[in-house]
């Protein structure tokens, strides 16, 4: 007997699709609404509305208060982390890399003092430990992942690449560079792909700058031109251009935005809630003691 088989692929729903964009709304609709419609029949339409709206609110602000400030085993700022409408990296912490002269460099005064940026295991004090103990050290650990991606962000600035890796340089530049070449080239060799990149001489080094208290990163770029042998192994990198310090400040990013526009707005809500459940109760305490005054009619006697 021969059949076909079938195989069912989970397929990703897009985040603009009709039932991704339902999907929020109607969970909300059958978790809300079924405890609203209990609390109806018991207390009525508009103090089941109350109730629920100060309940609801309430533990999204106790909700909020974690996810801003942390808590045991909770992470300050790891609760929601963009707005709507925004890429989920929108407040995160960032590189931005910059060279010696330009405008950017205006506003760090740390640019002039290259001589006093430390490596990260010389800021840190491990210097002398070993490169294995330094790495089970979370705060080194943090910190040169943090300073490699600077690291990154220079070298992708100062000279980029595209997909098809052709390096991004005007003519000028680039004659420099192939005159170098045509006098450096080892024999036998052949271009590799890309054939300019930069890359770190020297470690990355950090410090404070003095003026914005933001962290500042310096590296010393090298434009090199790669060869390959016969069987496209590397086989040399030959300097193009003389080093330049390039440098890089670092954006602390607000991740904690959210969750902060979050509590407040959910406080201010809770709050309102809580002012109408309770003008609502003390309107039912006032109808309930002007029942109780009220006189009631007294009988009229029949007539003899």
């Amino acid at each position: 007997m021969s059949g076909t088989l079938v195989l069912a692929v989970e397929s990703v729903i897009p985040a603009d699709h009709p039932v991704s964009i339902l999907a929020v709304p109607l969970g909300l609709l059958f978790l809300s609404g079924s405890v609203y419609v209990l609390l109806w029949s018991n207390y009525g339409a508009r103090k089941a509305a109350g109730i629920y709206s100060t309940a609801f609110f309430g533990f999204n602000l106790l909700l909020g208060v974690f996810w801003w400030f942390g808590g045991p085993g909770i992470v300050p700022g790891l609760g929601i982390s963009n707005l709507p409408g925004q890429a989920a990296d929108h407040y995160n912490p960032e590189w931005f890399g910059f060279e010696p002269g330009s405008e950017r460099a205006q506003f760090f005064r740390g640019t002039n003092l290259v001589d006093e940026f430390q490596p990260v295991e010389v800021r840190l004090d491990v210097a002398e430990l070993t490169p294995q103990e330094r790495n089970q050290d979370p705060a080194f650990a943090a910190l040169n992942g943090s300073a490699r991606a600077a690291g990154q962000v220079m070298v992708d600035q100062f000279l980029p690449v595209d997909q098809f890796g052709v390096a991004r340089i005007g003519v000028t530049r680039r004659t420099a560079f192939e005159e170098v070449v045509a006098a450096e080239a080892p024999a036998g060799a052949s271009r590799g792909t890309p054939f300019y990149t930069a890359r770190l001489d020297g470690p990355v080094r950090l410090l404070d700058d003095p003026g914005t208290g933001l962290l500042l990163a310096t590296a010393r770029l090298q434009v090199v031109a790669n060869f390959v042998d016969a069987e496209g192994a590397p086989l040399a990198q030959v300097p193009v251009e003389a080093p330049v310090d390039w440098f890089a400040f670092y954006d602390p990013g607000a991740n904690w935005f959210p969750s902060a526009l979050w509590t407040i707005v959910s406080l201010v809500l809770f709050l309102l809630s809580l002012a109408w459940l309770d003008r609502m109760e003390q309107q039912e305490k006032r109808r309930q003691v002007v029942e109780v005054e009220e006189p009631q009619d007294l009988a009229v006697p029949i007539a003899q």
